[in-house]
């Protein structure tokens, strides 16, 4: 399990968000087909001028769009 909670400069996100493929790609430790353990995670993005955005590390990859939960109180 991993946590992150802090600023990040714009200039950073590239960055980050790049970090975050290379971790979404890691082979899962078992290769038993009934349960995928490849890394998995949320991330509630807030931006200044563009609003909140969900990043969801799954598949093999990273999403980035809307947030599909109600989390706009977190966004203040």
């Amino acid at each position: 399990m991993a946590f992150y909670g802090g600023d990040i400069r714009a200039v950073s996100l590239d960055w980050f968000q790049e970090r975050l493929r290379r971790i979404a790609r890691l082979p899962a430790s078992c290769q038993d087909d009934t349960y995928d353990e490849r890394p998995r995670g949320l991330f509630l993005v807030s931006h200044d001028v563009d609003g909140m955005s969900e990043w969801r590390v799954h598949d093999g990859g990273l999403v980035i769009g809307l947030p599909a939960g109600d989390y706009r109180y977190l966004d203040a």
